[in-house]
């Protein structure tokens, strides 16, 4: 799929950007596809500072196509992807700052596999540029991680990759779970 994705940019250079885009919202709307796949790709087509900016419009963009499938189609659309009951206990227990950081917190939990909380949070009653917002502050370290580090990864052996990935999946994994245990304690 890399391969295949690299060469379409690489033949269309002057819509690579748009199309690079495109492609990185797609594994936000359809959650089993991994977008980490597509930053790779971006990383290499793009370098780290335009491949990251590209990157965060896609995610974003793919965030809000999600967020506003589960507002328009409410639970028939995201009962497939989200505990309601747990959801709506949420929903109702805590305040709109917590709702905030508590989505900061589970986009660094979960990101770059947070595609299941945007159709969450369409559920709830976070306004859209509450949940843009961030859903941005939430996924800017690990992209810029993956994409700052993953430029000088691409340069390395392959291995090396591998483990940066997994390295920078562990540390946003537990700086996002203590953060989330510190916010929801101060309930």
């Amino acid at each position: 799929m890399e391969a295949y994705l690299t060469s379409i940019l690489a033949e269309h250079p002057v819509l690579a950007p748009i199309l690079f885009v495109l492609a990185r919202a797609v594994p936000v709307v359809i959650p089993p596809i991994p977008g980490v796949a597509f930053d790779l790709v971006g990383v290499a087509i793009f370098g780290w500072k335009f491949g990251l900016v590209l990157a965060l419009i896609g995610a974003n963009a793919g965030a809000s196509v999600a967020f506003f499938v589960a507002r328009y189609f409410r639970e028939s659309a995201v009962k497939y992807f989200v505990p309601l009951q747990k959801l709506h206990e949420l929903e109702a227990s805590y305040s709109e700052k917590q709702k905030f950081w508590g989505l900061v917190g589970l986009r660094f939990i979960t990101s770059p596999f947070f595609d299941y909380a945007s159709y969450a949070a369409g559920l709830t009653k976070m306004s859209y540029w509450t949940f843009l917002f961030s859903t941005f502050i939430g996924v800017l370290p690990f992209a810029f991680a993956i994409y700052y580090f993953g430029n000088l990864a691409l340069y390395q052996s392959p291995w090396f990759g591998v483990a940066f990935f997994i390295i920078v999946a562990l540390v946003a994994g537990f700086v996002g779970k203590v953060a989330s245990e510190k916010l929801w304690e101060h309930k």
